[in-house]
């Protein structure tokens, strides 16, 4: 029998005691009657002295409302603006000169 077979049928071996070992050391007993979380839903926590008290809704002064809405005037006629009469004419160029380009891009080299 090779070295790897010895050393892996060892693992196979010791693993679930190591579990169980990991498991008691740790606390985390299997006990069947102990609930895996708490049922109280009340934190212990304490709270941090740097927190402002929260404030309750009853708190909170109201705060008063317009009775009524100022209405707005808005303009019922948009004055339309005068399109001019004669449009300019724009003259394009008949033929856009080609560019030369290079045939072959040299290298470029590096140190």
């Amino acid at each position: 029998m090779n070295v790897g077979a010895r050393r892996a049928r060892w693992r196979v071996a010791l693993l679930p005691p190591l579990i169980v070992a990991v498991t008691l050391v740790a606390g985390c007993s299997g006990d069947q009657g102990r609930p895996v979380a708490s049922d109280d839903p009340v934190t212990t926590l304490p709270v941090p002295a740097n927190m402002p008290p929260f404030p309750y809704p009853s708190d909170v002064p109201p705060v008063p409302l317009p009775s009524a809405v100022p209405a707005v005037q808005l303009p019922s006629d948009i004055p339309r603006a005068q399109l001019p009469a004669d449009v300019p004419q724009i003259e394009l160029p008949a033929a856009i000169p080609r560019v030369q380009l290079p045939s072959a891009i040299p290298p470029i080299p590096f140190p």
